[in-house]
């Protein structure tokens, strides 16, 4: 259940970046967005695993 809504929130803040830079209102590349922000996918990832296990953990019971 967190996946999909993880994966879906990341679409929609790329797309967003992406569209900010297509009406010329922010200026961005994906290589410097992936230079600059990779730590914060990994966080993410993170964050994702542990909350899906906790949550899987607690339906069990």
């Amino acid at each position: 259940m967190f996946k999909g809504k993880s994966i879906g929130i990341l679409f929609i803040v790329l797309g967003l970046i992406f569209l900010l830079n297509n009406i010329n209102l922010i200026e961005v590349s994906l290589a410097e967005l992936i230079r600059v922000y990779w730590p914060v996918i990994l966080i993410w990832i993170g964050v994702d695993k542990l909350l899906r296990k906790s949550i899987n953990e607690d339906k069990k019971d």
